[in-house]
């Protein structure tokens, strides 16, 4: 099997990028679930928040942790990949630049 220089090139590095960005949403609907029940509302909106964060957080560090281990050594330090992950959450990449 080929193995990637960079770990932009894994498909788990895009599952982790997607989960975590699953995970920002989950945690804004967590935020507008703890407003709704602080202002008197049901709690459910907090509880699905709370289930997506749960699952997005465990996906993200399952691909991350396999994607780094995809790369030939040395692999770069956890956290410099953990900078480099958040920094792909927020800047989109062209999908025409892997092929």
């Amino acid at each position: 099997m080929g193995e990637q220089s960079e770990p932009h090139d894994s498909g788990l590095w895009r599952i982790a990028v997607w989960s975590l960005r699953l995970g920002y949403v989950a945690l804004a609907v967590a935020f507008a679930g703890l407003i709704l029940v602080w202002v008197g509302s049901t709690p459910w909106i907090l509880t699905v928040g709370e289930i997506l964060w749960l699952a997005a957080a465990g996906v993200t560090v399952v691909a991350y942790l396999w994607s780094r281990l995809e790369l030939p050594e040395p692999r770069p330090g956890y956290r410099s990949m953990l900078t480099k992950l958040i920094s792909d959450t927020v800047h989109a990449r062209s999908s025409a630049v892997g092929t």
